[in-house]
């Protein structure tokens, strides 16, 4: 059966709407990733904190060490967290698209339901119009045949 120009539409619009979700969840799986990340250094910068306080050797040599560790980790920290923040904000401009591509799809099936409603709406109206002249039919016959026998 060929496919109506509506129905390729659909199609079209459907796998549209199948794209934008995997890359909706690909977006979310990065942010996940990244989040994962940070939770890890934030983790191990609180770690090695409790483990500085907890050790009482202050030579200057070993304190300059640990404090270049401590700002090397808080910077990789600010930059993993704006990673994340960027990946966040693509993520929901990927969710947004996956929602305008569920909508537009919805619309083209609304427009094809309609459709398909009239249609059968007008086979329905069509079988009554002939079932309405088979029994008029029928009746103009018994009344000629009631004439004829009177």
């Amino acid at each position: 059966m060929k496919r109506s120009p509506l129905q390729r539409l659909i199609e079209h619009a459907r796998r549209q709407r199948d794209d934008a979700a995997a890359q909706a969840a690909s977006a979310q799986h990065e942010v996940a990733q990244a989040q994962k990340t940070l939770d890890m250094l934030s983790s191990y910068l609180h770690e090695h904190l409790g483990r500085v306080r907890t050790q009482a050797h202050t030579d200057s040599p070993l304190l300059r060490i640990r404090e270049g560790f401590t700002r090397k980790l808080d910077v990789a920290i600010d930059e993993q967290t704006r990673q994340r923040d960027g990946l966040r904000d693509n993520a929901e401009r990927e969710h947004a698209e996956l929602l305008e591509r569920q909508r537009r799809l919805l619309a083209f099936e609304a427009v094809q339901a309609r459709r398909e409603s009239i249609r059968r709406l007008r086979l329905h109206r069509a079988d009554q119009r002939h079932t309405d002249e088979i029994a008029a039919q029928l009746l103009q016959r018994h009344r000629r045949k009631s004439a004829d026998e009177s």
